[in-house]
């Protein structure tokens, strides 16, 4: 089964009490209202006016909160969630805008897509 079918039955584990430990611990504060999917939903039907995270996007990502516009300018033109990107690819936008930044250049859309392609499952 390819990964694009694994999102509707895969099911989370956590408990509204482990999201707001996670929360607490990334600092994510609990007024951003974090909700625990119930164990029948999966990240594909998230709620309307709420993002799907992973948690995986926090831990090996590198991924904070607040988002920067950088990255929310990567999301919007591709027209991807969080929830869409694994946290591998996720991990490539974020260390190509540390290294702008460490080069002393603000990150761009234009200079992102100079160096990287959208992939899709399989590519």
């Amino acid at each position: 089964m390819g990964a694009r079918k694994d999102l509707s039955v895969s099911y989370s584990s956590l408990t509204q009490e482990v999201v707001e430990a996670f929360c607490l611990e990334w600092g994510i504060g609990l007024q951003s209202n974090p909700i625990a999917p119930g164990c029948d939903k999966s990240i594909d039907q998230c709620p309307s006016g709420s993002i799907a995270l992973y948690c995986r996007h926090f831990e090996f990502s590198n991924l904070r909160h607040p988002f920067s516009i950088f990255i929310l300018n990567v999301l919007e033109y591709y027209r991807v969630s969080f929830g869409q990107l694994h946290p591998q690819g996720l991990a490539r936008v974020l260390h190509f805008e540390v290294l702008c930044r460490a080069s002393g250049y603000d990150p761009s859309l234009l200079s992102f897509r100079r160096f990287f392609r959208l992939a899709k499952n399989g590519d």
